[in-house]
């Protein structure tokens, strides 16, 4: 059923077939049974809210779609690509997500994922890499999309370790990428992978990543420049605004004429207005929801589901951020500040 909403992405028929439940999803809904026959009537119902929306633990079915491969054009003046955020369950809010991914692709094809971060819950990648990844993913793996990858705080388990960075190189490998920060260029942008997690966080590498960073932004030629990021500097939910982070990134995005970037780590929605020139976008609700509030710098925000489409066409950047019914909660228009 289509949701009511600003605006609406065609496809967005859900697939009838049974839920798969996997030993997590079994573990999960077993929890909530004990949690419905133990709490009375608001603590049941907080305990699901919780559970459902909070942490995923109910199975959900993943995509049964077959998509066109390489459908998308991108030129040097074009291109369509998706962003998604802390979607790493494996549990029905990522299957619904991903679903409405893949119906995305089948009215708007795009050959491109960037995401946020924390692409592995509740285990690590070499265990849940069909939970998490192939099983939400397979259309898009199929179709040919490419993925770009910011490393998430769960994947360092919020704290360095050898076991830590075996699951970096890990997601890295699996999803062939340079390493925990990069630029790659895509048609008229070029996106710059920036680690928030071992070195902005903790101190350590912070100088020779921020030295790279400054370099790269200067050298870049590219009618567009979007960072990729999991910690967010602005953000008004439980996690809040990143102010190493923002203290360490924000001059030199300013300065070297970046127009967005795209963070995660709070479970919700939000939109900034331009800070020093630049828009900074959470999405990190590819499978849990957290609250969010509204700070002087929010121009949208909203507790919800979505991942997000974006459309580079020339000068003008089309953003959309899409619920797993196919809502548009929030659209807005940058022009590339290469051309104010």
């Amino acid at each position: 059923m289509e949701e009511d909403g600003v605006d609406a992405v065609d496809g967005v028929e859900q697939s009838e077939r049974p839920a798969r439940f996997s030993r997590r999803g079994l573990l999960g809904l077993g929890a909530g049974a004990a949690l419905t026959a133990l709490a009375g009537g608001s603590t049941r119902m907080w305990l699901y809210e919780r559970i459902r929306w909070g942490e995923d633990f109910f199975p959900g079915t993943p995509p049964d779609v077959v998509l066109e491969p390489r459908a998308w054009t991108t030129t040097g003046d074009h291109i369509t690509f998706a962003v998604l955020g802390d979607n790493g369950s494996g549990g029905r809010n990522q299957m619904d997500v991903a679903g409405q991914m893949a119906r995305t692709y089948q009215a708007t094809p795009y050959g491109l994922v960037l995401l946020a971060g924390d692409i592995s819950y509740y285990g690590s990648i070499d265990d849940r890499w069909e939970d998490v990844f192939v099983e939400p993913y397979t259309p898009l793996i199929d179709a040919g999309v490419e993925w770009e990858l910011a490393i998430g705080n769960h994947e360092i388990t919020e704290k360095k370790s050898e076991r830590a960075a075996a699951e970096i190189e890990s997601q890295i490998r699996r999803l062939g990428k340079p390493g925990t920060y990069y630029s790659a260029v895509h048609g008229p942008m070029e996106v710059f992978v920036i680690d928030t997690s071992t070195p902005l966080s903790e101190g350590t590498g912070a100088t020779e990543q921020l030295a790279w960073l400054e370099e790269a932004l200067a050298r870049s030629s590219a009618r567009w420049k979007v960072a990729l990021l999991h910690h967010p500097p602005y953000s008004s939910g439980d996690h809040g605004s990143q102010m190493t982070v923002r203290e360490a990134v924000e001059p030199l995005f300013a300065a070297s004429g970046v127009d967005i970037a795209f963070t995660g780590h709070d479970h919700h929605y939000e939109r900034t207005h331009p800070q020093a020139g630049v828009v900074w976008v959470v999405s990190g609700a590819g499978a849990k929801l957290s609250r969010v509030g509204h700070s002087d710098f929010t121009a949208h925000a909203e507790s919800t589901l979505q991942f997000m489409l974006v459309d580079i066409d020339g000068d003008v950047m089309d953003v959309r951020a899409i619920t797993p019914g196919g809502r548009v909660i929030d659209r807005f228009a940058l022009q590339a500040r290469s051309t104010r």
